[in-house]
This record gives C-alpha cells, sequence and structure tokens, in this order.
C-alpha cells in the first residue's frame, strides 16, 4: 500500500456563516506524473459524513491533485460516471491532510460522453453571500469554464490517463501503475 492520509472536503454554511469540515476519508498516495499528484481510495473505504455518520464508498476512485488549480477531478469510470470535478480552493497538505473547500459548482462526464455543469443554484447562493471574496468567485467560474470543453473533449488528464492509477488500486502490495500501464515501454528485468 502506498502512503495512506486523509482528504478533507469543507464547505461553506451560508446561514452560520462559517466553513467546517463536511466529509472526509482516507486515501493511498499512488503517485505523480505530469499530471500532478494522485490519490485514491477502494470500494468500501469509510467516508465520514457531515451528520458524524460514516458511509461506505460504494466505487473504487482516483482524485488528482494539480498544484495552485481551483479544480479536484475524481475519476470513477462506473457504468453511471466517468468522473466529476469539484470546482473548490487549490488545495493544500497539512497534517498528513489534503484540504479543500468545495464551492459547489461542479462538472462531470457520463460514459457516453455527455458532461455538464451541476450545482449552479447552489453556487450562486455562494457566490452571492458574501462569504468568499471576488477574486475566488473569478477564479471558480473562470475554472468551470475553462475545464468543460476539456472534459467534453476528454483532453488529458480528463481522458483516460486516470484508468492506470484506478486499476492500481486493485494491486497488492501498492506497486502503482506499471510502464506498460501508463503506455511507456517495459524494462527488462536485470537491467
Amino acid at each position: 500500500m502506498g502512503t495512506v492520509v486523509r482528504l478533507s472536503k469543507q464547505k461553506w454554511d451560508i446561514a452560520g456563516r462559517r466553513c467546517r469540515e463536511a466529509f472526509s476519508w482516507p486515501v493511498e498516495i499512488l503517485g505523480t506524473d505530469r499530471h500532478g499528484t494522485w490519490l485514491g481510495s477502494r470500494q468500501g473505504t469509510p467516508v465520514h459524513q457531515p451528520d458524524g455518520g460514516v458511509e461506505l464508498q460504494q466505487n473504487a476512485a482516483v482524485w488528482l491533485v494539480i498544484e495552485r488549480s481551483w479544480s479536484l477531478p475524481a475519476f470513477w469510470f462506473t457504468a453511471e460516471t466517468d468522473l466529476t470535478i469539484d470546482v473548490c480552493t487549490p488545495l493544500t497538505f497539512e497534517d498528513e491532510t489534503w484540504s479543500f473547500i468545495d464551492l459547489e459548482l461542479d462538472l462531470f462526464r457520463r460514459p457516453d460522453g455527455r458532461a455538464g455543469l451541476v450545482d449552479q443554484d447552489e453556487w450562486d447562493l455562494l457566490a452571492g453571500s458574501g462569504l468568499i471574496v471576488d477574486e475566488a468567485v473569478r477564479a471558480a467560474e473562470e475554472t468551470a469554464r475553462s475545464l468543460l470543453p476539456l472534459v467534453e473533449r476528454q483532453v488529458e488528464p480528463f481522458g483516460h490517463a486516470a484508468v492506470p492509477w484506478l486499476h492500481s488500486l486493485d494491486r497488492s502490495p501498492h506497486e502503482g501503475p506499471t510502464p506498460g500501464d501508463l503506455g511507456l515501454p517495459g524494462v527488462a528485468a536485470g537491467g
């Protein structure tokens, strides 16, 4: 297994005018490539819920942490969903935890290629609440606007770059993707 850390998704409570952790779960640091740092968790991983309960993750998934990005892509490749993207504050890593604030604007792509934006109404409430600065509003809207065509056209890393990382979760002990998984020539034993 790779190093296990925690992923913490925080959300704004508009009525309470504060930000707090909504979901958290353990993830493995799978490795890095030219796209960023890949995190993964297996089906059955416990996900801590806002109400204090715990639900088990229904499918294996990998997340791509892209340095200074206002987004966190999650790759599922299930019968219902290829990927989802949280438009969020850039992730930070502290005390073995990757943290971000979800800005409520999300992208998706289905297996049939249909892609779009969701939760526009939630975003409109948050953007109009005065809880986030104008710079963050502009960054979130520009992120969503610029990512949607890339997701629709499956431009990497929004194509199939995540597949080898997702398959690496099946390996035991964890060794990450093989050179063949990444489309690289194999290395002969002994040299």
